[in-house]
């Protein structure tokens, strides 16, 4: 005799819903850059709320200054939702010299990142951030490199240690990153802008340039999740 099992319809519902729940990803691009030999770099200062640095002018707007270093555009399809999550995501190899901050800023549908309609990814402070980026920036890789005397980020002659780190090497560092932003269907361009701290200074021998090479670039898509659509978690 044939056993049979049966699902309580309660369970049944909340298996329906999961499913309801679950937001398939939808990749729309995938490239790879600087697997030639060839990197991507800059001594251009990153600007924004709260940077007063070389190259950056008083009131700049979030995730502008330093250099494009990437640019894409893509269609994002209706996804059964008004509004769609893209993703974009860099996976790569850092360098810097000099003991320069090696920021980026990603923006959505600015002509490169210059214009005022300017979108950055992920909501942005208005002021410098604890990682040291002004705003629409974040750090990929910082590392002080020094014996007795170093520099960082334009500064000379420092002796103290990033939180007693020791001699650290500033190159071939991992460099990955994913933003999110809310956008309606339609076609958008994606990009990316690599900066350094100080904008171009003589002040370190081995000068200020912040690089990336052997880049993977990713751009995804999803319908607008039901549980956080790129929105803020609570701080704990």
């Amino acid at each position: 005799m044939k056993k049979v099992f049966l699902i309580p319809a309660t369970v049944f519902a909340l298996l329906i819903a999961a499913q309801a729940y679950a937001q398939p990803i939808n990749r729309l691009s995938a490239e790879f850059l600087n697997f030639n030999g060839t990197e991507t770099t800059t001594t251009a200062a990153a600007c924004g709320p709260g940077a007063t640095r070389v190259g950056c002018v008083a009131g700049a707007q979030a995730g502008t200054g330093g250099k494009l270093a990437y640019s894409k555009v893509i269609f994002v399809p209706y996804l059964n939702t008004p509004t769609n999550v893209l993703y974009v995501t860099i996976s790569a190899v850092g360098d810097n010299h000099g003991g320069e901050s090696n920021y980026l800023s990603c923006n959505v549908d600015g002509p490169g990142g210059l214009g005022s309609n300017t979108t950055v990814c992920n909501p942005t402070p208005t002021q410098v951030g604890v990682d040291g980026g002004p705003g629409g920036w974040i750090t990929l890789t910082h590392h002080f490199a020094y014996q007795a005397l170093y520099g960082s980020n334009g500064a000379i002659n420092l002796s103290f240690g990033d939180g007693g780190g020791g001699t650290s090497d500033e190159h071939d560092n991992d460099y990955y990153y994913t933003w999110c932003k809310v956008v309606p269907p339609g076609i958008h361009t994606v990009n990316l802008r690599l900066g350094n701290f100080s904008g171009p200074t003589t002040k370190v021998p081995t000068g200020s340039n912040v690089f990336f090479e052997k880049a993977f670039l990713y751009v995804d898509a999803s319908q607008t999740p039901v549980l956080g659509a790129c929105s803020p978690a609570p701080n704990r």
